[in-house]
This record gives C-alpha cells, structure tokens and sequence, in this order.
C-alpha cells in the first residue's frame, strides 16, 4: 500500500526523469534554427565528414529536429504534475521502451558508429523503464 509520501516520492522521481529527458531532447534547437549547419556539425561529430546538404537531407534534418522540440515541449508540461497525467506518463513508459526496441532494428540498417545507436538505445528503453518503476505501483 502506497503511503502519500511514497506517492510524491514517485511523482517527484518521474518528474526529474521527465525533464532530464527533455533536456536531453531540447538539443535538437539547432537543427531547426540551422538545420545545415546542425547536420554539418552532426556529420563531422561522427567522423563521415562533409554531408550532402540536398534540400531533403536538410528537410529531413529540421524535421526531425522540430519532432525532438515538440516531444520535449510535452515531457516538460507533464513534468509539471506527473500524479495528474500518470495515464499519459504510462503510455509514454511504454512508447519509450518499445521504440528503445525498435531502435536496434533501426541501428542495424544504418551504417552509424555502434556507439552512437547503443546510446539512444540505452537512453530511451531507461527512460522508459524509469519512468515505469518511478510511477505509482498501485497502478504499474
């Protein structure tokens, strides 16, 4: 049985996990402000130096950027009150360990560093899972 201290514990350990995530996801602000010059950088951080800067790389580029931006807009207001959104919190635990898993399909099919696709692996299934075990476990 959860006590109301252990309740906010748990809301208060999804509410960092929330916002960490969406620090982490605010980083793609370059790419819709510059989105050359972000897959220039992007492209020389991963050792395949000058990229082909066609119009759909570099739509595709702020697109996906944008996308980052608007999830991290979403974890932010959710971190505001985990307890009031936990419906929405849950499906994003499991929206976050699926694509965790998907993602390694997805790592196999691009020749990126092993580095890079076990990162984004690793972080999203723990964001995921922490945000699954940070919840209330009267409704886990």
């Amino acid at each position: 049985m959860n006590t109301p201290d252990s309740a906010s514990a748990s809301t208060a350990r999804q509410s960092l996990v929330l916002r960490a995530a969406a620090l982490v996801l605010f980083t793609g602000l370059p790419g819709i402000l510059l989105p050359a010059q972000a897959l220039e950088k992007f492209s020389w951080f991963m050792g395949y130096g000058q990229p082909r800067l066609d119009p759909l790389s570099v739509f595709m580029t702020a697109d996906a950027a944008c996308a980052s931006v608007v999830l991290a807009l979403v974890l932010w207001f959710l971190a505001r009150d985990p307890a009031r959104y936990q419906p929405l919190v849950r499906l994003l635990s499991w929206a976050f360990l699926i694509a965790g898993l998907l993602w390694i399909s997805l790592g196999m099919q691009c020749p990126l560093p092993w580095w890079w696709t076990s990162s984004a692996v690793v972080g999203c299934i723990a964001v995921g899972f922490l945000l699954r075990v940070g919840g209330n476990a009267s409704q886990v």
